[in-house]
């Protein structure tokens, strides 16, 4: 069975079971049978819109060859290839590879493919015979997508007449872009641009660029300094027309960096971080009341609870004095970071604010539990 053949017989099976089960379903609706077809038509006019020609035609050039590949090394499969080679010809060249090659195109592929090998089969027959079998270098994606199938262009060129794309032919859109359409029959043609150029040949610069070099087949556009508020004439800080907010002009190093920070913006427990053209306020460390950057190192004041000692905002202990600031009767002091805590004594438990001596049996089991851990 040829290909077309094959494919044929494949997609009139699956028109029929598509039509059937529509029109089950559509019958259970009472809805006419005559919108069967309609719908089903609706359907393959999606599919068919979701790949463009050109690309389904790239993509059976590539599984041709794909094919070409797998096939390399197989043979007539009879068992006595050198009996087979004498009596049948090389296989390299036969059209039984050739017919192999023809049922792997469309393995993974939509309805399209499967549409356009059917009808340029011959074409691509006459390219295996003509060419690959003679050993001529001919290139399939131009015999078959441009000559004969004529969904695709050359290089550089678009539309249905495959017209050069706007500027050299060589180096459509100056380089600095792209031709819309290039490659295929689709397309407008014209030139969308890259970052920083514009124009219809992608000959200028945009705000945020400046002209480095042009000649009459290229311009390059560099981006302007952070410092630039929208335009330059030069690289870096002295080729700014306006410094953007943050930073300042100076007549001898161009838009130069505002230290925000000289103006103390920020709150009492933030230090200021000046960066290039703003700056951010960050919180001080934990024991600093006031500070000029992080660390318990670079605090201005400490919070209660901590004391400077060696330029270092350290743990006040509260309880290291002799008046304990704990005077509940049975009270001890139990120093935390930044702050303390008053406890009750061993044997004692808190209630009601009050150290009262725990009941014996619950003192009991916490003399033992104590034992036990001590044992351990």
């Amino acid at each position: 069975m040829t290909y077309k053949l094959k494919y044929s017989s494949i997609l009139m099976r699956s028109a029929f079971v598509w039509t059937d089960v529509t029109n089950r379903f559509l019958g259970a609706l009472s809805v006419s049978r005559t919108f069967t077809i309609f719908w089903l038509l609706l359907f393959t006019k999606t599919i068919d819109c979701s790949t463009s020609k050109c690309q389904v035609c790239k993509d059976i050039v590539k599984e041709f060859h794909e094919g070409i590949r797998k096939t390399s090394k197989s043979n007539f499969g009879g068992g006595n290839t050198h009996w087979e080679e004498k009596s049948l010809g090389s296989y390299a060249t036969s059209e039984t590879r050739l017919v192999e090659i023809m049922e792997g195109l469309c393995e993974h592929a939509e309805k399209e493919c499967h549409t356009m090998v059917e009808a340029h089969e011959e074409t691509i027959e006459k390219y295996w015979f003509a060419f690959f079998a003679k050993k001529k270098d001919k290139d399939l994606h131009l015999w078959l997508c441009i000559e004969n199938i004529k969904v695709c262009c050359p290089e550089n060129t678009y539309g249905p007449n495959c017209q050069p794309c706007p500027g050299d032919q060589k180096n459509p859109c100056k380089g600095n872009g792209r031709c819309d359409g290039e490659g295929n029959r689709e397309g407008t043609g014209k030139c969308t641009c890259n970052a920083g150029y514009k124009g219809d040949l992608c000959d200028e610069c945009t705000d945020g660029y400046y002209e480095e070099s042009k000649n009459q087949t290229h311009t390059s556009c560099k981006a302007c300094h952070e410092s630039c508020k929208s335009t330059c004439w030069e690289a870096g800080p002295k080729g700014c027309d306006e410094c953007k907010n943050g930073w300042t002009h100076s007549e001898e190093e161009g838009c130069v960096d505002v230290n925000e920070c000289e103006k103390t913006p920020c709150e009492e427990n933030e230090y200021c971080l000046n960066n290039d053209g703003s700056y951010s306020c960050e919180k001080c460390h934990s024991a600093c009341d006031r500070c000029r950057g992080y660390g318990a190192d670079n605090c201005e004041e400490c919070k209660d609870g901590y004391e400077l000692k060696d330029s270092l905002c350290t743990d006040k202990d509260e309880c290291a004095v002799e008046s304990s600031p704990c005077i509940g009767s049975n009270e001890i002091c139990v120093n935390t970071q930044g702050s303390y805590s008053c406890s009750c004594q061993e044997g004692f438990t808190k209630e009601n604010g009050e150290c009262i001596l725990k009941p014996k049996e619950e003192s009991e089991s916490a003399e033992a539990e104590k034992e036990g851990k001590e044992e351990l």
